[in-house]
């Protein structure tokens, strides 16, 4: 069998500090190639050059794999996002002074390996000719937050990781950490030392604020794609860490730019396109919903077309590509968008989704303990676990189930599900956090969930005073079958996933204590609105 011609080199940065970079050309490695460029922080100090040579298809092209700096055998000090910029543009300066290189380069990578890219694709480097990015937002502020709540499952915890992530320092963590009273100020408990990044971060929870639009908040990176011509492949799913925010980069493209690029979503986690599991599960495996099947070396297929207008395949430009869930089938239409009828569900006192008849009055009161949160299964795709089975229903006193009979006919579900939940709270300020589930033959799974604060968006608030708080669930599309049910789980916590709220006004990383309160929920107004076709 033939081997790709692979060697190691390290490339040193202007600040004098060498990155780990690997060269894999095809077979004869004579002549001069389109180049793929991958930056990786998610590296081992072992460099794996034999896996290049032979088990790396090269399809006709070059490939640049680089350890970001501070991880596997790169020098330096890793420090999320604050060198990602200067690091690539000088990567891709490296990249033209090679005797292999041809005049066109190809970005490639998934999750922080496309951040690497949205750092500077601003930039619209002019021998870029098109990119394959995957489940990662480009806005910092989605990456932390949803809704002024900081995702302590998903960044807080990659961050402390991903910290001077070669260096020998303390790690000081375990799920109870993120519940500290102030949570500004807790990196000096994890690492001995203050990370001033994640500080600043802790304390900027509104998406308006002025930090977003700076550097240290990521302006370099936000609506990256609508600043560069080239063709980008945006791949999401359903279940992925950052759902909502590709469905709103591609949303936010241009008609221009959206013409050149294309969207895909699998219906798996943030590994979009995972093996076939080999062990039973109640979780479904979604047949023939792996992109291996429906599309194998999906990224050369986009590369190709981009360089040479070659056909593409199960893809179409300026187009959606998605997977219906439980109805096995790929649907290609310019944008996923909500269905045309509207199936409403309205709370009832009895802990019933009623879809027909009129709303019924009353309320269910629960007790709140910040320093007892709920717990809940999988993050859902806001953060990290996707779609897990659920407890059983009213599991505590302070997760109340609402459940709906069963179906009597199929339901094929597209767009963004909503939520109203008229509710009060005896705290100046409290949480609500809604979590959809359906349940087939006996077994519950999660479809979306949501959090927010009374005060969020209107800061003045009595105690006891009704406020409704609207939910709009990141894009999804489904079948349910007759039999299935839904179920609305409410709480006021989402543990580990989310920053407990302390029911105490004001920025929540800030607060030194917590008080128990009693959140009510009124039943009258309170709703699920799901988009059929």
């Amino acid at each position: 069998m033939s081997e790709n011609i692979v060697y190691e080199t390290f490339v040193r940065m202007s600040d004098g500090v060498d990155l780990y970079t690997v060269v894999v050309l095809p077979e004869d490695g004579k002549g001069t190639y389109p180049t793929i460029i991958t930056r990786n922080p998610y590296c081992t100090k072992n460099g794996g050059l034999e896996a290049y040579k032979t088990q790396h298809e090269c399809h006709g092209y070059a490939f640049v794999y680089q350890h970001c700096r501070g991880t596997g055998l790169s020098k330096g000090i890793c420090i999320p996002y604050i060198n990602e910029r200067k690091d690539g543009l000088e990567l891709l300066d490296w990249v033209r002074h090679q005797t292999f290189y041809n005049g066109e380069l190809f970005l490639n990578g998934g999750s922080y390996l496309s951040s690497v890219h949205f750092s500077y694709i601003n930039t619209n480097p002019r021998d870029v000719k098109g990119a394959f990015l995957a489940v990662q937002d480009c806005k910092r502020y989605n990456i932390l937050y949803r809704n002024g709540f900081f995702k302590t499952g998903l960044h807080g915890n990659w961050a402390v990781t991903m910290y001077k992530k070669n260096m020998d320092i303390p790690r000081n963590i375990c799920p109870e950490t993120w519940r500290t009273l102030p949570l500004a100020g807790i990196t000096k408990s994890i690492f001995n030392e203050k990370d001033s990044q994640l500080e600043e971060e802790l304390l900027h929870p509104d998406a308006y604020d002025a930090f977003w639009q700076t550097p240290a908040g990521g302006s370099d990176y936000a609506d990256a794609c609508n600043h560069c011509d080239f063709p980008i492949l945006l791949v999401t799913a359903f279940y992925d860490l950052y759902t909502e925010g590709v469905f709103d980069m591609w949303d936010k493209l241009q008609p221009e730019r959206r013409k050149d690029c294309a969207l895909i979503v699998t219906p798996f986690e943030h590994a979009y396109n995972p093996p076939s599991r080999k062990e039973p599960s109640d979780v479904p495996d979604f047949e023939n919903g792996r992109l291996s099947e429906v599309c194998p070396d999906v990224m050369i297929v986009w590369f190709d077309h981009c360089r040479t207008g070659a056909p593409l395949r199960f893809i179409e430009k300026g187009k959606t590509t998605y997977y219906r869930l439980f109805d096995r089938k790929w649907i290609t239409v310019p944008r996923l968008e909500n269905g045309p009828r509207v199936h409403e569900f309205h709370l009832t006192k009895e802990r019933a989704l009623q879809e027909e008849g009129t709303a019924e009055q009353g309320s269910i009161t629960y007790t709140y303990n910040p320093f007892a949160p709920a717990p809940f299964e999988g993050g859902v795709c806001n953060n990290v676990g996707g779609m897990k089975v659920q407890s059983a229903p009213n599991s505590r006193y302070d997760i109340i189930s609402f459940i709906s009979e069963p179906l009597a006919e199929e339901m094929i579900c597209e767009g963004r599900i909503e939520v109203e939940l008229c509710c009060s709270s005896t705290a100046p300020d409290t949480c609500f956090y809604v979590r959809l589930d359906y349940i087939r033959d006996g077994v519950a799974l999660s479809l979306r969930d949501d959090i927010d604060s009374l005060c969020r968006l209107n800061a003045e608030y009595t105690p006891g005073e009704e406020r409704t708080l609207k939910y709009v669930f990141a894009p999804h599309a489904f079948k349910l079958l007759p039999g299935d049910q839904l179920r609305l789980d409410v709480s006021s916590s989402c543990a580990p996933f989310f920053h407990v709220h302390t029911n105490r006004k004001g920025n929540q990383a800030l607060q030194t204590g917590a008080d128990i309160c009693r959140n009510t929920i009124h039943i009258g107004q309170s709703n699920v609105r799901l988009f059929t076709l």
